[in-house]
């Protein structure tokens, strides 16, 4: 078996539910792990990001956390 590993960054404006698509779809449901990075503000986010859905293609985060500077940092590894 061969360990896969897609990783991004993804801006997150609005609130809610955001859909992340990989670059490339994977062979078997990956493990992903999610972090906040608030660009240049030297503060806490309010809300953890929460992983609500995984796919071989996407996966859907949910929280309050919104802005123009407001990122989400993510990696997402599979045994295929």
């Amino acid at each position: 078996m061969t360990q896969v590993i897609q990783t991004g960054k993804t801006l997150k404006a609005g609130t809610g539910k955001i859909t992340i698509n990989f670059p490339k779809p994977f062979a078997q449901i990956p493990v992903v792990v999610v972090s906040s990075f608030w660009e240049n503000v030297g503060s806490q986010v309010g809300n953890i990001e929460t992983i609500d859905t995984i796919s071989l293609e996407s996966f859907t985060i949910v929280s309050s956390n919104a802005a123009t500077n407001y990122y989400v940092n993510w990696i997402a590894i599979s045994q295929e």
